[in-house]
């Protein structure tokens, strides 16, 4: 994803860039090197990860845990998924209170739900809102059970809630990673599944030639009411070549935006910002706007004011890829990003092993590496009731595995009596 995303970004001319996307070209060939070295850092990474230690075999029936575990996450999902479902309730009323009716509802999605700006009208309740982001979370843990037995109605249930819901907070709230952030753990799981039976492992083998048509055509299905409505009397295309326009310039235009801050956003300031952005943004510290206190400078006001006078403030992804050099240097965030990849090489292994940590996280920190070329989506806020329902989960499965049976000792060995001692 990375090296698609930077080698577009650094091929297209400038003069695509002002007429497809409106914005300059500012990635330079120096710059895509940087970048194209932080996508062979994560590899470097995940190769150390490889030879670190050796493969072990992989069990024919996946997830492999016995039916203690099996009953532990069926009672982590009832509960994670209860905290989803609250969290959305809380919307529902906050939305409410704040004057939001169907008729309401219904004018955005004629109108167009970027006219509407309904996110900002219902905004947020910090604690109960918030617990819509166990989403992810629950959609892992019944993954898993579901991979074990797919005619557990009451687990499609838990996770058809959870989608089901997800969809309008990702439609009309213009929160498309509302919805991936569900469905794309889904697919790791699905895929992990599938792979260890042959027939489906060869279906398997293309799905990468699906996906892309499919994230295009999910991507085209919201684009249509976000900026089709407006755009659409204002260009001669039709809405397919838009929707793939549209889609190429997100990604390319993020990586143009991370060569921008590069160029203007560099020892800003010494204090790390987008790889930090879960202690930033927590409770409490957000309120007392820490990290511009400490570092003397609003980072979001300067990338704000860098798009406006050299990028396009409409495509606003800011490019994770630059996140770890922009933090810690070129050195530093070189090192980051191999470290990133042995981590992400470990818990893919762990979750072919089936073990605890790799079972929940890797299909949790798959879309962080989809997204990286775009933004960086681990260290956001949004991600931290996942990561502590998804860690608090990985603890209990540890702690209940079942004992290893312990090896026989054998009696020591009594000498034979020798034939003098016979005779004595």
């Amino acid at each position: 994803m990375i090296g698609v995303a930077v080698l577009a970004a650094a091929t297209v001319p400038d003069s695509s860039y002002r007429t497809q996307w409106g914005t300059p070209k500012a990635v330079t060939a120096e710059l895509a090197v940087l970048f194209g070295l932080g996508a062979l850092a994560l590899a470097l990474g995940a190769v150390i990860a490889a030879v670190a230690a050796p493969p072990r075999p992989v069990a024919a029936v996946w997830p492999d845990l016995d039916d203690g575990r099996f009953a532990l996450l069926r009672r982590a999902s009832t509960v994670l998924t209860a905290l989803t479902v609250t969290g959305y309730v809380a919307f529902a009323g906050l939305a409410l209170a704040r004057g939001v009716t169907p008729a309401v509802v219904l004018d955005a999605v004629t109108s167009g739900v970027y006219a509407a700006d309904l996110r900002t009208r219902i905004g947020t309740l910090p604690g109960l809102t918030t617990m819509t982001q166990f989403g992810p979370a629950a959609a892992v843990v019944s993954g898993l059970l579901l991979a074990r037995d797919g005619r557990d109605r009451a687990e499609w249930a838990k996770l058809g809630a959870v989608v089901v819901l997800a969809l309008p907070r990702a439609y009309l709230m213009t929160e498309r990673l509302a919805v991936l952030e569900i469905l794309v753990p889904l697919v790791v799981v699905a895929a992990c599944a599938g792979s260890t039976r042959p027939r489906t492992a060869r279906r398997l083998s293309f799905a990468p030639a699906v996906a892309l048509p499919g994230l295009v055509a999910v991507f085209a299905a919201f684009e249509y009411s976000r900026s089709w409505n407006f755009y659409r009397a204002r260009t001669d295309s039709g809405f397919a070549q838009f929707a793939l326009e549209r889609f190429a310039g997100y990604y390319t235009t993020a990586v143009n935006n991370a060569a921008l801050r590069m160029q203007y956003m560099a020892d800003l300031t010494g204090w790390p910002r987008a790889t930090l952005e879960f202690l930033w943004s927590a409770p409490g510290v957000s309120a007392l706007d820490l990290h511009r206190r400490l570092s003397g400078v609003d980072t979001a006001q300067v990338y704000a004011d860098v798009l406006v006078a050299h990028g396009n403030p409409e495509f606003n992804n800011d490019g994770g890829i630059a996140d770890p050099f922009l933090d810690y240097g070129t050195l530093g965030g070189l090192a980051l990003l191999v470290a990133v990849g042995f981590v992400a090489a470990t818990l893919y292994r762990g979750m072919r092993e089936s073990r605890p940590a790799g079972l929940l996280f890797y299909p949790f920190l798959f879309l962080g590496l989809l997204e990286l070329p775009r933004y960086l989506y681990w260290t956001q806020g949004r991600t931290l009731p996942a990561i502590a329902g998804l860690a608090v989960v990985a603890v209990l499965l540890h702690r209940s595995r079942p004992p290893v049976p312990a090896v026989p000792v054998p009696p020591p060995a009594v000498a034979e009596p020798t034939v003098a001692e016979i005779a004595r």
